[in-house]
């Protein structure tokens, strides 16, 4: 009978590479534990398991089981299943929408730029990497009070060249002299689709006689942004911005957001969120804010 033996250097070659993958693995899951953590704890977050997928041409929607309640949030076309654990920025709430792509309606629903995955929870996940992370990506909603060289409230407004969507180029001094409402949007932004139709109302009104309105869309792709706004039959001046140049100076930390500037260049105030423009109440304000009468 033959008896086979180990050598001694190869029991503790096998002793050591096995040691040292469960070292490693260790190491994964208790970085992705501690990730996933960080991301349940932040309260700028939700956070949860989805138990609903839902995909249009131009939505991932999902239901999400965070805590003991199941929310639903919209956002760019992402690849997610039932039970991938996910994050989301709740920043951008709407309530009472009606989606006609779906013909429902969602009594509470979160729009947002992106949906943060297990997979973007890596063993480097720290608070400071992630703050980084979500200043230098265009597509998660940052976590700044300000963005970089944001013009805030009571400054002027830097000059800047505007590129034309549905028209000319411009710059913003060529709208100096009369009071002006920026719109800032995106084509797969919700809230910003919903509002759309009172901002031209608006326009339709009151543009270039006692106000001036333009819109300035942060989408990636020109043709996203130009075939939004045919859809929409738009009127009003258009621009697209370039390398966060206008999304920074402007502030737009979440979309839609619509800034209030006096005839001189003076941000007066910063209004987040979808409003119904053409109501009378709000135009109201505007006219309050501008220290101007609004008439048809």
């Amino acid at each position: 009978m033959t008896h086979r033996t180990e050598s001694p250097i190869i029991l503790l070659a096998c002793f050591f590479v096995f040691m040292l993958n469960a070292g490693l693995i260790n190491t994964v899951y208790a970085a992705q534990n501690n990730a996933n953590a960080a991301l349940q704890n932040d309260p700028l977050n939700i956070y949860g398991k989805v138990t609903d997928v839902i995909t249009t041409d131009s939505f991932t929607y999902i239901e999400v089981e965070a805590g003991k309640t199941k929310v639903w949030a919209a956002g760019p076309i992402t690849p997610i299943n039932k039970g991938d654990m996910i994050a989301f920025s709740r920043k951008t709430l709407m309530q009472n929408f009606h989606s006609k792509s779906l013909t429902r309606d969602f009594s509470v629903i979160y729009f947002v730029n992106n949906f943060i995955t297990g997979k973007e929870t890596s063993t480097t996940y720290s608070p400071h990497t992630e703050s980084k992370k979500l200043q230098l990506s265009k597509s998660i909603i940052p976590t700044l009070t300000v963005t970089p060289d944001e013009v805030e409230v009571g400054n002027t407004l830097r000059e800047a060249t505007l590129d034309g969507l549905n028209g000319k180029s411009k710059t913003f001094s060529s709208y100096k002299g009369k009071p002006l409402i920026i719109n800032i949007w995106a084509s797969w932004c919700g809230p910003c689709r919903a509002e759309m139709g009172s901002l031209e109302r608006l326009a339709q009104r009151y543009n270039k006689k006692e106000l001036n309105i333009i819109g300035i869309s942060t989408d990636d792709y020109r043709d996203k942004a130009q075939s939004f706004i045919k859809q929409t039959t738009i009127t009003f001046d258009n621009f697209i911005d370039h390398n966060l140049l206008l999304e920074n100076m402007l502030g737009a930390k979440s979309i839609p957001l619509t800034i209030f500037v006096d005839a001189e260049g003076r941000v007066l105030k910063k209004v987040r969120g979808s409003r119904e423009w053409d109501n009378p109440e709000i135009i109201d304000a505007i006219s309050k804010t501008f220290h101007i009468e609004l008439t048809d």
